[in-house]
Formats: structure tokens, sequence, C-alpha cells
């Protein structure tokens, strides 16, 4: 089927008449009408019919050109009336041009007011297909951001949240966040929020530490602002967590601090090396008489020694591993009894050892793990010593205990203290709370970590529990034993 040619055309949604179609379709209207009146004689006038062609003309003319247009038709209507005198004649034309004109300008300013809406109507949808496209930008930009995104209602609860902050505070289901109060994870923003509303639109940023959904705390940036929206304030904030950048700027000023302190490690660490040479040659010459040779404290003085030759020879980068080989705990905990068991007993503690006589051997450096354990039970003295005594029953207590975990052994270091007060503090060197020189703890876990083993605060019971994590010395008897 043909196309159908309209005397209009489309443009978007609007409707637009070609002027030339238009006022030859009006010219032959009017053509027709003067002829039918020409030759049909019905006796009946036709003028009201004169006013189509006007109509028509007027959706594509101007207001003059419309007046003339019906100026034009009046006159040509007025040729078919004989019968009237010239007054009569020129009331009805002056009539018939005013009703003309008035109908043709209406239409004028209907097909006007018509397009100018449907012009706004295009400009709106295109306006709201563009809003659209633009808000699936937006969205797509916001999900694949690595930075938290959050939107935050007047009264605390999260309204919008991208993927990133999800992962950043650790929430699994997908738009958990939304609903729940910002508090729980970032009280800046809720104290941002309960500020003067006289401080509508501020923008800053801040650092600040959030909270994950597990309760794990974590250090974090963000950007935010206050803005009003429907008479209700609301934020915006993007979120960083700066764990990463936390840990290279405190291992960075670490190796700073360690730089400037070389040199004086350095002369320490000779000076008791030249001490522990000297103690050396004395254990020596005393194991060559047969009277002491069998002694334990001679054996837990030459371990001591090995040990401070051990200690003044660590370096804190650990370039090369200790030697590790089989270590028995049982004998391990034998020499730190021998050592440490006088100094408990000055203050009416007690020492509880609970290594099984069958427990495997570990894989790991004797004269390291002993310098760990004397550490750890040097630490435990001190956080007793304070208890008041006399107790009903002896709370002045160290217990060290063995265990098997997942293929591996665990020695646990127990003590009847208060506990410690910041975990999270707990492996720093120079602690500005620490009794002594705060390198302790923080030099344990290096030689821990040094021969594949592991130093962790085991939170949770009566005072303070460190746990020791060492490999087995023989793989196939730890399956046997967990199986």
């Amino acid at each position: 089927m043909d196309r159908l040619r309209l005397p209009f055309k489309w443009r978007g949604q609007v409707v637009r008449l070609n002027r030339a179609p238009t006022l030859w379709a009006s010219l032959a209207m009017l053509a027709l009408l003067v002829l039918a009146e020409w030759y049909s004689h019905l006796g009946v006038s036709l003028g009201l019919l004169y006013i189509l062609p006007v109509v028509l003309a007027a959706t594509v003319l101007s207001r003059r050109n419309i007046v003339i247009a019906a100026v034009a038709c009046a006159a040509l209507r007025g040729l078919f009336v004989t019968e009237e005198s010239l007054v009569e004649q020129a009331l009805r034309f002056f009539m018939a041009t005013i009703a003309y004109a008035g109908c043709g300008l209406l239409v004028a300013e209907i097909s006007r007011t018509r397009r100018v809406i449907l012009s706004h109507y295009v400009q709106l949808r295109a306006e709201q297909r563009l809003r659209r496209r633009l808000e699936r930008q937006l969205r797509l930009l916001a999900e694949s951001s690595p930075a938290a995104l959050l939107t935050v209602a007047g009264d605390g609860r999260i309204v919008a949240a991208n993927r990133a902050a999800h992962e950043i505070l650790d929430m699994t289901d997908e738009g958990g966040l939304q609903g729940r109060a910002v508090r729980d994870f970032l009280p800046l923003l809720d104290d941002a929020l309960s500020m003067s509303a006289n401080l509508d639109g501020m923008r800053t940023s801040a650092s600040t530490w959030g909270r994950r959904d597990d309760g794990s705390t974590f250090p974090a940036t963000t950007w935010f602002s206050v803005y009003e929206d429907s008479e209700e304030r609301h934020l915006a904030a993007i979120l960083v967590d700066t764990s990463e950048e936390v840990r290279a700027r405190e291992s960075a000023h670490f190796d700073d601090l360690l730089k400037n302190n070389r040199l004086l490690a350095g002369a320490v660490s000779h000076e008791i090396r030249n001490l522990c040479s000297a103690a050396g040659v004395v254990t020596s010459n005393l194991a060559r008489h047969p009277a002491i040779r069998a002694d334990p404290d001679l054996a837990a003085l030459q371990s001591l020694v090995a040990a401070l030759m051990e200690l003044a020879s660590f370096n804190l980068r650990r370039q090369t591993p200790h030697a590790a080989h089989e270590t028995r705990l049982q004998t391990l905990c034998s020499e730190l009894d021998v050592i440490i068991r006088s100094d408990w007993d000055d203050i009416d503690g007690q020492l509880v050892i609970q290594i099984p006589a069958d427990f495997p051997a570990v894989h790991g450096d004797r004269h390291a793990l002993l310098q760990v354990l004397l550490n750890l039970a040097r630490n435990a003295l001190r956080a007793v010593q304070p208890l008041p005594q006399p107790l009903p029953q002896p709370r002045r207590q160290l217990i060290v205990s063995a265990r098997m975990e997942q293929g591996s052994a665990v020695l646990s270091v127990r003590d009847t203290g208060p506990g410690i007060a910041e975990p999270g503090r707990l492996f720093q060197p120079f602690r500005s709370d620490s009794d002594g020189s705060g390198l302790g703890l923080y030099i344990s876990r290096a030689l821990m970590s040094n021969q594949e083993g592991s130093l962790r605060y085991a939170p949770g019971g009566e005072g303070a529990c460190f746990e020791l994590h060492m490999p087995l010395a023989h793989a196939p008897l730890a399956e046997t034993l967990d199986g």
C-alpha cells in the first residue's frame, strides 16, 4: 500500500503543517464553494461554509494574513447576495469578516498552543530518556567504583549503598545495608547529620575508624557532604578503607626507626656478645668438672648463654632464618622451669607445666623458643605481682600447656593477672605503656615467624593467654594424632 501523503509532516511528536499544500487546499476549498454557489442556485446561503478555508489556512498563516483571508472570504460571499440593500450588505460583510477572522485567529492560537505543548512534551520525553541513560551510567559507575558510596537519610538510616560499601563493611547480603543505622558502621557520619541545620551544604573530608558487620574495626578516609532534599537533610559519603596505607606508613616509619637505631643496636649487641663469649668460656670450664657436669642448673646456664648469643646476633629484618631442628617441648619447659621457678616462688606463685610425656616433637629453634617463653614468663610475672595476698587459693599462676590443632602444635602460656587492656597494641614496638623497652613481644613474634611459626594473643578467659603455633617435626605423626 502506498504511503498516504498528508499536507503536514511529523517532527518527533510535533505536527507541523506544510505551508504551500495547506494554502492550496484552502484555495481549492474556497473555489469549490464559489462554484457551488455560482451554479447551484440553491436559494440557501453557504456563507457559514466560507469559514472552513479560513480555519484551514489559519494553521499556517500569520495573524495579519488571517484577517486578509477573512476579508477575502467575506467579500466573495457578498457577491452572491443581491437582494439586500447596500447598508445590509455592508453590515453582513462586516459581521462575516469578524466571524471569519475570529474563528481563524482562534484556530491559529489553538494550533500554536498545541505545537508549543507538543514541543515541550517532546523535550520532556528527550530529557527523561537522557536522565534514564545518565542514571544507568551513574549506577554502573557507582557499582564499579572501588570506593564505598553511601547515602544517609536525616534519621541516620542508610538509603543507598554500592557493592564496594557492602564489601568494605563485610555485608554478605546484597542490599543488606539499606535501612541499617550508619552509626553502627561510621559514627562520624551520624554525628555530622545531627549537627546544627545552619551547616547545610557542608562538604569536608575526615580520617576516622569504621566498624564492620562482624565487629572488627578498620581505618578509613571519608569525603562527605550534607544537603537538603524535600525539606529533609541527607548525607552523601565516599568511603575508602586505608588499612593498607596505614600498614605501609607504619612499616616505613618503623624502617626509619630501625635505621636511626641501627648503630646503637650494633654497639649493644657487640657488648652482649663479648659478655656471652666470656660466660661461654666459664660454662665450658665448669662443664669439665665431673661433679657439676650433670647439674641441671649448668644446663640451664648453657641454654641461657646460647639464647643470649642468638638474641645478640638477631636482626630485626630477619635476613636469614634461624637453624630450626627437632625440639621436644618437655625438655624445653623443663629448662624454663629451672630458670624461672625461683622467681615465682619468691612471690608465692605457682608454675604449672602441663605437657604430655608423649607429645610429639616440634620443628623449631630451641634457643629462640626458650627466649620467647622467657619473655612471656617475665611479662606474666610483672602482671601477677600486684595481686593481693594472702588469697584462699593460689592465684599467681603461670600455666604452660600444649595441644594439637589442625596438624600443628600449640603451646599455650596463660597467667592469672588482670589481662590485656588494649590487645590491638600488643605487638607494636616501642610501646609507651610498656614497663620495659616495648620490644619484647615484637621480637618474640619475629623469632616465631622466622622459624615458620607464629605468636598470637588468645582473648577470653582469665588473665592473658599467648599461643605459640609451631609445625611438627614429623608430619605423618601429626596426621596419626589428628585421626
